[in-house]
């Protein structure tokens, strides 16, 4: 068992949990950036022209759309907006961005990418406002668990078990359900670019191994606010509890609650691994992520100069999910490698065990759906899309 509070009571731990907020899923407010996570955006922005320029693999000079058309850009200026902090995958992607609009613009279009909610004070659910008003934010990548505060057709991605790898994810989101999430987008305004990602939020603990449902019945669990994830580990006999995100890894610390779910570069920008002993790679449900722009600041461009924004938002969301899924590669080899916490592997895990004791929340959400508005034919379409069933 590791000494907990001996590992994590310095600012660098705290200050890196905070640069997760991936959390996602929170219950509206996430937590701070860090102290000096993209606390100058003007000069974040500065950093991430020069290192795109200069990257090996990604050179925006190289990658750029280039512009045929004949019409000037517009000085304009977009504020990019995501929850987590300026060293993610999901920052990382708005840094990109800039680079490769500057590069196709000749620098008429800037990108100012504000890590960590920063406009909105830390409140993600604020931040799709800002981003549906179009001000401040023009520019975001969110998570559909944040969304579906707005609206519970995003409650769709994060059903349990309909995505057995990232082939299964690639194909279903890239297919007949991504393009109703898309409407659903477009409905409230925002023209999205693609469907980046968070993904597979694996399962940690300070107790024992998680193997098989029974083994969640005494982990008291933190989780975020979400009534679908909510529903589901009530399901499986699991002590859930909604926390913010900014309070988990002191929670965990003093083991106020034993464990907590989320992808593994969350858990890793959080230092979670240094709390818990334990992590089970169960694949059990999944979260994406929207690039999106704000329909009204998209539409002030001609058709032609919208080719060249689709296209390089196209090679950011393509970038976002590859770097995403390098990290999980190389985090899990490096907690194997290290000892940081046991790894249990999907293959050593009784999925079925999980899947069949959550059977009923297709169920329960089609019945969620149905008391916004839907009809049972639609609702049952509509999940369908994603579960093929």
């Amino acid at each position: 068992m590791k000494n907990r509070f001996k590992k994590g009571i310095c600012t660098a731990l705290v200050a890196a949990m905070t640069l997760s907020l991936t959390a996602c899923g929170g219950n509206g407010t996430a937590a701070p950036a860090a102290d000096g996570a993209g606390a100058d955006a003007g000069a974040a922005t500065a950093l991430n022209y020069k290192d795109y320029a200069s990257s090996d693999k990604y050179v925006a000079a190289k990658e750029a759309a280039k512009y045929e058309g004949s019409d000037e850009w517009k000085d304009t200026t977009w504020n990019f907006d995501c929850s987590t902090g300026e060293t993610s995958t999901w920052a990382q992607a708005g840094y990109y961005f800039n680079a490769l609009m500057q590069e196709s613009t000749g620098g008429k279009v800037k990108v100012e990418v504000y890590p960590g909610e920063q406009l909105t004070n830390g409140d993600q659910v604020a931040g799709i406002q800002a981003l549906m008003d179009g001000s401040p934010i023009q520019v975001s990548l969110h998570s559909n668990l944040i969304y579906a505060n707005f609206d519970a057709r995003f409650n769709a991605v994060s059903l349990p078990y309909i995505y057995a790898n990232y082939d299964d994810v690639d194909r279903i989101l890239g297919g007949e359900a991504g393009d109703k999430l898309k409407e659903v987008l477009a409905e409230k305004g925002l023209k999205c670019e693609g469907i980046a990602e968070n993904g597979f939020r694996q399962i940690t603990n300070s107790k024992q191994p998680i193997t098989k449902v029974d083994d969640l019945k005494n982990i008291k669990m933190r989780i975020c606010s979400n009534d679908l994830c909510a529903e589901v580990y009530k399901e499986w006999g699991c002590d859930a509890s909604v926390m913010n995100w900014a309070e988990t890894y002191t929670a965990l610390q003093q083991g106020t609650v034993d464990g907590e779910e989320n992808p593994e570069t969350a858990i890793a920008s959080a230092s979670v691994q240094d709390v818990q002993d334990y992590i089970s790679l169960w694949n059990a449900y999944y979260d994406c992520l929207f690039f999106c722009i704000n329909q009204a600041a998209y539409d002030q461009f001609t058709d032609s100069q919208k080719a060249v924004i689709d296209a390089n938002a196209a090679k950011v969301v393509a970038y976002q999910k590859a770097l995403n899924r390098e990290q999980v590669d190389s985090l899990v080899a490096e907690w194997k490698s290290n000892g940081a916490m046991q790894v249990t592997e999907l293959s050593e895990i009784d999925s079925d065990s999980f899947k069949s004791t959550a059977a009923g929340a297709a169920d329960w959400y089609k019945d969620q759906l149905v008391s916004t508005g839907m009809s049972e034919a639609d609702a049952a379409s509509f999940i369908s899309a994603f579960t093929g069933q």
